[in-house]
C-alpha cells in the first residue's frame, strides 16, 4: 500500500497567506467594476435600499489595503483572515468597512 503525502506529516492543501500581485490587481479591477455599476445605477434614477447601502460603502480608491484584502473572522487568529480564503471570494459580498483594532495591528517589535 502506498503512503500519501498526509501520512508523511505534510499538508496536502497548501495555501498562500498573502495574495499574489496578480490576484491583488484583479481584485482591485473587480472592486472598481462594482463601483462603476453602482454609480451607473444611481445615475439612472433607481432607488433601492440595497443600492443606498452600496453607495454608503467606500470606493476602491478610498479603501485601505486592510479593507481590500482582509476579512473579519471570529474563528481565525487575530480576528482576520485573507479575503481569498473565503469560498468564492471574488463573488461573495463581505462588508468593506471595518476598523483594525490593536489585535489586528501587526507587531512592530522585530
Amino acid at each position: 500500500m502506498f503512503a500519501s503525502l498526509a501520512s508523511f506529516g505534510g499538508l496536502v492543501w497548501k495555501r498562500r497567506f498573502t495574495l499574489t500581485q496578480n490576484q491583488k490587481y484583479r481584485h482591485r479591477l473587480r472592486l472598481r467594476a462594482v463601483d462603476n455599476v453602482v454609480e451607473t445605477i444611481i445615475k439612472s434614477g433607481v432607488s433601492l435600499k440595497a443600492l443606498d447601502y452600496a453607495d454608503s460603502m467606500p470606493r476602491e480608491s478610498e479603501m485601505t489595503p486592510e479593507q481590500k484584502y482582509w476579512v473579519e473572522s471570529k474563528r481565525y487568529r487575530n480576528g482576520i483572515k485573507p479575503a481569498h480564503w473565503v469560498p468564492h471570494w471574488t463573488k461573495t459580498r463581505f462588508d468593506r468597512e471595518w476598523t483594525p483594532t490593536a489585535i489586528h495591528e501587526p507587531s512592530k517589535a522585530k
